[in-house]
């Protein structure tokens, strides 16, 4: 006569599993970036006022997956501020430290005016890209979204870039999840004033420890549930 594995000894073993399982699964994570803006060449001083611009948009709407982009606000600078357009916010009453972006309206962009208080100081931020376009990418996305960085003078014209619309660099959100970086020279020809470099650790590898488990779990599940089958 067969003997039926109890319900308890199933469920306390699925629950061991399930926690095997999900510790092998990766956890939401977002690529940061480090952002620095060569200045050297830019009179300093509050008589000389300059206009960061950030953006965050997709390339078309409706077929863009959901993702956000984080920005920390230079503290290299003193700022007046910034405007903001679409879906972005910087919960922060007296003044913004970390402006926060979405990419589900066309046009999201931050726009604040800053002085540089010492010559040759650098502006340095850095921006996180995440959600699920960066975790989960769909497949089914049509178009993908780009963060640009521009940096305009006095008169809103661009500068330290010869890109014919303005960007100094671009940060690309693929449809596959990955990035693609870009920077374009100066307005010179000479060398990019801005510098991107990728902060984001390597991808978790599941512990041998924890392969070890869910492999063992289920051998053995699989071994005691056919000998009381066969008892």
């Amino acid at each position: 006569m067969a003997t039926r594995t109890p319900r308890s000894f199933l469920a306390h073993t699925a629950a061991l599993l399930a926690v095997a399982i999900l510790s092998c699964t990766p956890a939401a994570h977002a690529d940061t970036y480090s952002i620095s803006i060569d200045t050297s060449t830019l009179p300093s001083g509050d008589l000389n006022e300059y206009f960061l611009d950030l953006q965050f948009n997709p390339g078309q709407l409706p077929g863009t997956q959901l993702a956000t982009a984080d920005a920390s606000v230079p503290t290299c600078c003193v700022n007046y501020g910034f405007a903001l357009t679409g879906d972005v916010s910087d919960g922060f009453g007296g003044g913004p430290t970390d402006i926060s972006f979405d990419n589900q309206t066309p046009y999201n962009d931050a726009f604040g005016g800053i002085y540089l208080p010492s010559a040759g100081v650098p502006i340095t931020f850095t921006v996180s890209l995440g959600g699920p376009a960066v975790d989960s990418p769909n497949g089914t996305s049509v178009s993908g979204s780009t963060f640009a960085i521009s940096l305009f003078d006095g008169n809103m014209a661009p500068i330290l870039t010869a890109n014919p619309d303005g960007f100094l660099g671009l940060l690309n959100l693929n449809t596959n999840g990955t990035v693609t970086t870009q920077t374009f020279l100066d307005s010179t020809g000479g060398p990019s004033a801005i510098t991107i470099t990728d902060l984001t650790p390597p991808p978790a590898v599941p512990e041998p420890s924890t392969l070890v488990l869910l492999t063992t779990g289920l051998t053995g599940t699989l071994t005691l549930v056919r000998r009381r089958s066969r008892s």
